[in-house]
C-alpha cells in the first residue's frame, strides 16, 4: 500500500502541489497534476544535497538550511532557487490565517507557548528579522518577520498559548 503526503512548493514563478509517495523502499513524486513518477533518492554530501534519478536522468540538488517558515535554496543545474515547502497540513493552516509567502502575516506554525516579543506596533522591521520566540515541544523557535515592512499589529502574547494558524504578528510590507 502506497503511503503518500502531499506538499505546497511556492517557487518565483507560483506555486506548485507535489505528492511524494512511498511503498516499501520505493519512491515515486507527482508534480502539479503529472504522472507519478519513479525516484531513487539517496543523500550525500554529509547531508547537504540529494542525488535524484527519475527516469534515465540523475540530478544532484544542494540544500540550504530551512528558514523559520519552510524556506529552502536548492541549487540545480547550478542554478540557485528559491522556494518554500509546506505540507498539506502546515499550508493550510497558514490559508486559514491569510498568510502567504511575503504577505506580513507571522502565524504560529504549530501550538506553543508565546515566550518573547521583539517588536511593538509601528516598528520597521526587515525580512528575517526575529519577531516572537515560541516554544513548542521543548525547544524554542524564532519566528522571523516574511518580509521588510511596518508592524501593523501585535495579537500575540508573552505567556500565552497559541495554536496552529494562530496570527501572531501582522507587518504592512514595503513597497517594491
Amino acid at each position: 500500500m502506497w503511503m503518500k503526503k502531499r506538499y505546497l512548493l511556492r517557487t518565483p514563478d507560483g506555486e506548485h502541489r507535489a505528492v511524494v509517495a512511498r511503498q516499501g523502499d520505493q519512491l515515486a513524486v507527482q508534480l502539479d497534476d503529472g504522472a507519478l513518477r519513479d525516484v531513487d533518492a539517496v543523500v550525500v554530501h554529509n547531508g547537504r544535497a540529494l542525488s535524484l534519478r527519475i527516469g534515465n536522468r540523475v540530478h544532484l540538488v544542494h540544500l540550504s538550511v530551512a528558514g523559520p517558515r519552510g524556506e529552502v535554496t536548492a541549487t540545480l543545474l547550478g542554478r540557485p532557487l528559491e522556494l518554500t515547502v509546506l505540507d498539506e497540513l502546515h499550508a493550510l493552516a497558514l490559508g486559514a490565517a491569510g498568510a502567504t509567502a511575503g504577505s506580513g502575516v507571522v502565524a504560529a506554525e504549530i501550538p506553543g507557548l508565546v515566550i518573547e516579543i521583539r517588536v511593538r506596533e509601528g516598528q520597521t522591521v526587515k525580512r528575517g528579522e526575529p519577531i516572537v520566540v515560541l516554544e513548542a515541544m521543548k525547544m524554542q523557535n524564532e519566528l522571523a518577520a516574511p518580509c521588510d515592512g511596518v508592524v501593523a499589529s501585535v495579537t500575540a502574547q508573552a505567556g500565552r498559548t497559541v495554536n496552529a494558524g494562530d496570527t501572531l504578528v501582522v507587518i504592512t510590507p514595503s513597497a517594491g
